[in-house]
């Protein structure tokens, strides 16, 4: 009776092993899907940075009489905007961290404090 008890409980810890490695490694692939998910934000992020800083250029270059950056801001305007929509819906979503969350909207308010002062 000892042994299959013995063996019994050996068993079981050998299983609960087996169903823990397979729970870490599940747990390990979520948190570097969830790793690779913030990373491409970041990347949207970086994107979307640049184009706001093309365009507070593009409208300082507007303020000082370049017409021809008028072009110009019309085609940054547009990609600034399609990124904006995609980094906001990602924000309604709770797709972004804090961190990401709180750099878009200060990227965002650099867009819009040029905007007041034009």
């Amino acid at each position: 009776m000892k042994k299959i008890t013995l063996t019994f409980i050996i068993l079981a810890m050998v299983c609960g092993g087996v169903a823990t490695m397979a729970m870490t490694r599940e747990s390990m692939a979520t948190t570097s899907l969830e790793f690779k998910a913030a990373t491409d934000w970041d990347k949207i992020l970086d994107d979307f940075e640049k184009q706001v800083d093309q365009y507070v250029k593009t409208v300082k270059k507007m303020q000082s009489g370049d017409l021809s950056a008028a072009i110009e801001l019309e085609k940054i305007a547009k990609k600034v905007e399609k990124l904006a929509d995609k980094l906001e819906e990602a924000d309604d979503d709770d797709e972004l961290t804090v961190a990401q969350a709180k750099r878009y909207l200060k990227i965002y308010e650099k867009m819009t404090k040029v905007l007041a002062d034009y």
